[in-house]
This record gives C-alpha cells, structure tokens and sequence, in this order.
C-alpha cells in the first residue's frame, strides 16, 4: 500500500526555509453574477476515493489555494496508494518580487517566497514525483515591484512577459525527471476581479499550449466551480468556500479527487 505524504504548514516551514503564510488578504468567495437560481451547477469535482494509482508520487507547489487543494487531494487519495508532497505556500507566487500590494498595501515579499528556483528542484531530486501541480493563479493576479520600480500587474506587458518566462523556468525544473505538469486556473469572481482572472486564465492557458510538448497540462480549477461567469458559493449542497475564499473541506476533498483522477489518468499511472 502507498502513503500519502501531505506536508503541513510547519513542516513546509522547515523544508523550504520560511514561514507559510496566510491566504490572498485581498481574496474574497466568488458570488453568483445574479440572484436567480443557477440551471445547470458547475461539476464540483467528484465524490468517493481516487482510484488507485499504486507508487503515484504528486508534488504540489504554490500559493494557498495550491496549498489547499493539496490538503484535499492527501485526503482523497488516502491509502490508494498515492504520495502527495504538500510543499506549497500561502502568499508566495511565481514572479519572485521584491515587494507586493495585496490589497493596495505594499508590503516587502517574504525570503521564502523568492526561493523556488533553489527549492524546486531539491523537492523534485528528492521524491522524483511523476506529475506536478503548479498553482500560483490567486498570488500572481497580486500588484507585485519585479524591476525595483512601481508595483505592476497583469495588465502590464512587463509583468506579462516576467510571468511568462518565470513559469517556464519553473516547469523546466520541475520536469528534471519527466513529471507532467498540471497548470491550475483561477475561479472569477465579479467585476473588476472576474476581469483580472480572466486575464489571468488567458497567460495560464497561454503557458500550457507553449508547453503542451513538454508534457504540461491545462488543470481547470475553474470550470469545476463556475459555469460561465456564475461561480456559486454553494454547489451540490457543498459550501464551497470558508471565510478566508479558500474551498472548505468538503469542497477540497471533492476537488482533490477529481484531480488526482485527472493526474492519474494522464499519468497513465493505473496499476493496482
């Protein structure tokens, strides 16, 4: 039988050398566009255990929400055989700033969130997983100080094209030893915010098709939790979201088991 190894906050603390932080200050739970009652609900991921997937070895990287979802993902894959190496972090993307305004407040970017090149690729060499989940889509939608000048985001080429080059980098590493890589969408919320995730969802799907050679997948986060731009905070009688805007445990759980079937389906890991 496999294990699930799920890195907890404190544990993280220690490996990667920095304190996790909290969730996005500035992230809030998606509420429907209207007030009417929704047709057609979104999937919410998928109930019961992930199928086994004896020796599947799962990294996950990223911001709280990554953190999140692997939380979720150790729950569903329990004793089927999967290990989940839980090493993403609340607060920290992918831009390597030195400064950030989640929220309007510019704030300095802690140590740990700056140290993923050096990082990475000791938890890659050291579990050998065979896919990745990289999931920076809430942290990276953050105004964040990349060149030493004004907070810049993504409606900024400059920030756009850092982004661009430092997910390539990072799946570059994170594929040393052949893992596929699954690149997570961020859900809308409303107005300016759904605006800002879209944008956001168009580089991620830009990175995936640059990448798609490479073995780097597209892994949906959004369509799982909104149908167009209706993201309900209640799907199948689950409440989606906790009063952070992460997904509450049930929420995690379900969608912990529909990716790790994505991951062990593209995988092609379906031993028993």
């Amino acid at each position: 039988m496999g294990i699930i190894r799920s890195i907890g906050v404190g544990a993280v603390a220690v490996l990667l050398g920095g304190v996790a932080g909290c969730g996005h200050p500035a992230a809030k739970a998606p509420t429907p566009a209207g007030g009417a009652a929704q047709a057609v609900a979104p999937p919410l991921g998928t109930q019961g255990p992930a199928p086994r997937a004896d020796g599947l070895t799962v990294l996950v990287v990223g911001d709280s929400w990554a953190r999140n979802l692997g939380v979720g993902m150790a729950n569903a894959g329990r004793g089927r055989g999967y290990t989940v190496v839980n090493a993403a972090q609340g607060g920290c993307g992918i831009m390597l700033p030195t400064k950030e305004a989640p929220g309007g407040r510019l704030t300095e970017t802690r140590p740990a969130c700056r140290t993923w090149p050096e990082q990475w690729p000791r938890l890659v060499e050291r579990y050998r997983p065979q896919a990745v989940v990289l999931y920076t889509a809430y942290w990276d939608q953050t105004p964040q100080v990349i060149d030493g000048g004004k907070p810049r985001d993504l409606g900024d080429p400059v920030f756009r094209q850092r982004y661009q080059a430092d997910m390539d980098r990072a799946i570059g590493l994170l594929r040393a030893h052949g893992a596929a890589v699954f690149v997570g969408t961020a859900v809308l919320g409303k107005g300016a915010e759904a605006r800002t995730a879209r944008e956001m969802n168009r580089q991620v799907e830009t990175v995936v098709q640059r990448n798609a050679r490479r073995g780097v997948h597209l892994l949906d986060v959004r369509r799982q939790l909104c149908v167009s731009d209706d993201c309900p905070a209640r799907i199948h009688g689950v409440d989606v979201y906790d009063e952070t805007g992460h997904p509450t445990a049930p929420a995690h759980d379900r969608l912990g088991n529909w990716i790790l079937t994505t991951l062990w389906t593209a995988a092609g890991r379906r031993t028993r």
